[in-house]
């Protein structure tokens, strides 16, 4: 492993937090340079460079390559210290459902916001983009109910953690927000509070989520 650490492009609370935390609960050390996604921001470019997605996280490893997509990098990090437990290996009895859950989070919730935090990004006239955006929101709380239904404790996938309760943390704070988890999902803010606590996490939370 080299001694040069891995450089995250991020921005304070997306999704590049839950690879922050990641590497937090995996002892590893990041270096964190943070980039505005937005169109004609100074630092697009630098991030379109590595992602020509033009989204976050983006991790810029020692030797050259790049790696995107949270998930990725989540694997990433459990392939260099196993032992932080963000992945269930291979034969554990949590595994399909790790596989399963964590694909949902970022197959299906994450796209409701990729089209409704931007919708005129996607349809050009105001009635619509206030209509796709209103949808994709209702979609996401149908989802997230899905989630609830599958949750265990104390940790999702009942007694074993993994980066599914990460996620919870970061994505519980976005839009519905915390107080409709705490109405309509309770257990998900459960989870999302009792891996908010565990040691290690305290600095990328209070960068991410002030």
């Amino acid at each position: 492993m080299s001694d040069t650490p891995a450089r995250l492009l991020a921005c304070p609370g997306c999704g590049s937090a839950v690879v922050e935390m990641a590497f937090a609960l995996a002892g590893l050390p990041l270096e964190v340079e943070d980039v505005d996604y937005a169109a004609g921001s100074p630092t697009r470019g630098r991030l379109v460079a590595a992602n020509p997605l033009g989204q976050v996280p983006a991790l810029l490893l020692p030797d050259g390559r790049v790696l995107t997509e949270s998930l990725a990098i989540v694997q990433h990090v459990d392939d260099l210290a196993p032992a932080a437990g963000l992945v269930p290996p291979a034969g554990h009895p949590a595994r399909d459902a790790w596989l399963r859950w964590s694909a949902f989070l970022v197959g299906a919730v994450y796209p409701t916001f990729t089209y409704g935090d931007d919708p005129r990004k996607w349809v050009p006239d105001e009635a619509g983009a206030k209509a796709l955006r209103a949808a994709t929101d209702r979609h996401r709380e149908a989802l997230w109910r899905q989630v609830a239904a599958q949750a265990g404790t104390p940790w999702f996938l009942g007694g074993t953690r993994s980066a599914i309760d990460l996620y919870l943390v970061a994505m519980t704070r976005w839009r519905p927000g915390r107080r409709w988890f705490e109405e309509n999902a309770p257990t998900l803010a459960a989870i999302a509070a009792r891996a908010a606590a565990l040691p290690g996490l305290a600095r990328a939370l209070a960068r991410n989520f002030p």
